[in-house]
């Protein structure tokens, strides 16, 4: 089997494992008690420790390596899930739970681009990241649904035991994958580098990740909907997105463009459009609409990250831009805390952050 093919099921088997859970969070924690603002604090510390942890990875990788990193990550996948279910209702448990969650998606994202960037030449990069979103897209079409359906009417412990016999399983894949090792010192200039226009985009691209994070719990609160109509909100965008990314990721690396001006306008309108209509006939319509475009989107994103990513050495780069995502999220989300009381409110800045994406031109320095 090809470290391609191992890839891509590492890919399936551990987004599938984290999006049974992962993307009910915010409504688990709102279900638990705690209020608007607590679910912002958890977030917040959530973004704070990722980029205090992130800085650590490479001192933690030159004592593990890669697959030691594997191996914490998937414990600590275990405990965040253990403990989300059965901790008391305190701020004290927010923070051990953000650290326990922390510990486990920040290095499970840095080995993720570090074997992206490492595996796939540059010439094809659009056609592998198409390829690695649709198996993306097609975990979350089966996950998302079981996770919310066992939430609906099983025992959590039943979604903890399957999620985490799959990550393990999808792990043993990784470890299969042999890329070169490299030692790296923690290198924050980087970001110096990098040109400011990219900056600005990274920057306003993190409203985007605020949004998705978010909106599961504005359907909970203004729609009532439980967890099942979410997971089956997630299948119709996974169904749309699947066909369009095949089409669109080749399309771009044979013409080497990205289309982000129109498919940022698009998306945009859309999220308005979810944020504002309250049938959920239409909500569910939206939904295919948006699995085309935000997947259009998505492709675009990935391939200039990725791209980028060629030009310097891979753990320096990968820490760097995780340490900057996680600093501008926990930035507006401290902001939105302090001032920001309605989440739609918060929901239209993100969209219009989203939008000016569009405007911004990125330079991948490999043109």
């Amino acid at each position: 089997m090809t470290n391609n093919k191992k890839f891509n099921i590492y890919i399936f088997m551990s987004m599938f494992a984290k999006c049974m859970i992962e993307i009910f969070i915010p409504i688990i924690l709102y279900n638990k008690g705690y209020n608007l603002k607590e679910v912002f604090i958890y977030m917040g510390i959530q973004y704070i420790l990722t980029a205090i942890i992130t800085y650590f990875i490479p001192k933690m990788n030159s004592i593990f390596k890669y697959k030691g990193l594997i191996i914490i990550n998937t414990i600590f996948f275990v405990i965040t899930y253990i403990f989300i279910f059965y901790m008391n209702n305190t701020i004290y448990n927010l923070f051990f739970l953000s650290l326990f969650y922390t510990l486990h998606t920040s290095i499970y994202w840095i080995l993720r681009h570090i074997y992206i960037i490492g595996l796939y030449p540059i010439n094809n990069l659009s056609n592998n990241v198409g390829n690695i979103l649709i198996f993306t897209e097609l975990s979350i079409l089966f996950s998302s649904y079981i996770g919310a359906l066992i939430l609906d009417n099983y025992s959590k412990i039943i979604l903890i035991v399957i999620s985490s016999i799959l990550l393990l399983i999808s792990n043993i894949f990784l470890l299969k994958i042999d890329i070169p090792q490299k030692e790296s010192k923690i290198n924050l200039n980087i970001i110096r580098d990098i040109p400011k226009r990219n900056i600005l985009f990274f920057i306003l691209e993190q409203f985007k990740v605020i949004a998705l994070f978010i909106f599961p719990l504005y359907f909970s609160i203004y729609l009532k909907v439980n967890y099942s109509f979410i997971g089956i909100f997630n299948v119709l965008i996974s169904i749309s997105s699947i066909i369009f990314i095949f089409a669109f990721s080749r399309l771009m690396n044979k013409k080497k463009k990205s289309y982000m001006f129109i498919t940022a306008l698009i998306y945009s309108i859309l999220w308005i459009l979810k944020i504002n209509i309250k049938i959920k006939i239409a909500i569910l319509i939206i939904a295919l609409l948006e699995g085309i475009i935000s997947k259009l989107y998505q492709t675009s994103v990935t391939r200039f990250l990725y791209a980028l990513g060629k030009k310097y050495e891979t753990l320096d780069y990968v820490t760097a831009i995780e340490i900057l995502f996680n600093i501008v999220r926990f930035i507006i989300i401290l902001i939105s805390t302090l001032f920001i009381s309605d989440l739609k409110i918060l929901l239209y800045i993100c969209t219009f952050g989203l939008f000016l994406t569009g405007i911004v031109k990125f330079n991948d320095l490999n043109n």
